[in-house]
């Protein structure tokens, strides 16, 4: 019975929290506002690979390019992370953070480029060349230099 009863527990927990997986699809397969996006940042950049990362309750997107850049994008299709591996993300992505933190970038570190966003629930987290990692608010003001 109790052997069972393990192996009852085991099962339910499989059902449970088994289901995280990474699935690769076509660059058709993403949602369109994720396709606008690359095309409209991105166009000359070739994609190598477009995963549908799949999890218990929900998925999400990351997208490859064949220069190690990557792109992450929530269910619905927006982006949430942009790495672009200590090259400059494109001034066109950057145009649509709130500007200030453009501002304080350039006045704070005139010598670095934005390398990685990650867009967060609380605003934007900005890694810099030379690794430095800051984050603003949704507004875009400053809250704190994370070392």
């Amino acid at each position: 019975m109790k052997l069972f009863l393990a192996a009852s527990l085991v099962l339910v927990s499989i059902s449970c929290f088994g289901f995280d997986r990474d699935k690769v699809v076509t660059f058709s397969n993403l949602p369109k506002e994720s396709q606008k996006f690359i095309k409209t940042h991105f166009p000359n950049v070739k994609v190598s690979r477009v995963v549908k990362d799949i999890d218990s309750f929900t998925h999400s997107w990351e997208v490859d390019f064949v220069n190690g850049w990557e792109i992450e994008f929530t269910a619905e299709g927006k982006w949430d992370h942009i790495d672009c591996k200590g090259s400059a993300v494109p001034a066109s992505v950057l145009a649509l953070l709130p500007a200030n933190i453009l501002t304080y970038c350039k006045a704070h570190f005139p010598n670095a480029v934005i390398v990685e966003i990650d867009h967060e629930t609380y605003g934007y987290e900005v890694e810099l060349s030379g690794d430095i990692t800051i984050e603003f608010d949704k507004k875009g003001n400053f809250i704190r230099i994370d070392d």
